[in-house]
């Protein structure tokens, strides 16, 4: 399984792969919307968690670009706004509150346990 991290906060990132990559995936991680989409043009990614506060592209229309480009790919929203609510057009991509995590993690276990709900035994973590 592979997942794809994108954050703008480099720590945030670099810790958030680390973690992943010590449980045994395949992570690869950007910057910005703009190297995600770039890259998902060429490559593939299970899952994507996303923050929403990104430089030019908010994560919502993000994932909505995602979403087109790769229908199968799955999401985490990673964010620190306390207020965000999934709207609706990104809801209507089957992602539901259920799928927000917010900065900071205390437990990076949480993100294993999210990839897991998605897939359900469909890939062994």
């Amino acid at each position: 399984m592979r997942i794809l991290v994108v954050d703008d906060e480099q720590m945030v990132r670099e810790n958030l792969v680390d973690y992943l990559e010590d449980e045994g995936l395949d992570v690869i991680s950007v910057g910005s919307a703009e190297e995600a989409i770039t890259l998902m043009m060429t490559e593939k990614a299970e899952v994507a968690i996303v923050d929403m506060r990104l430089p030019v592209m908010h994560g919502n229309d993000l994932i909505i670009k995602l979403k087109e480009l790769r229908p199968e790919m799955d999401f985490i929203i990673h964010t620190g706004s306390v207020d965000y609510a999934v709207p609706p057009d990104v809801r209507n991509l089957g992602i539901s509150s259920d799928n927000v995590l917010l900065k900071p993690v205390a437990d990076m276990n949480i993100f294993i346990q999210k990839i897991k709900s998605l897939f359900g035994s469909k890939y062994s973590i």
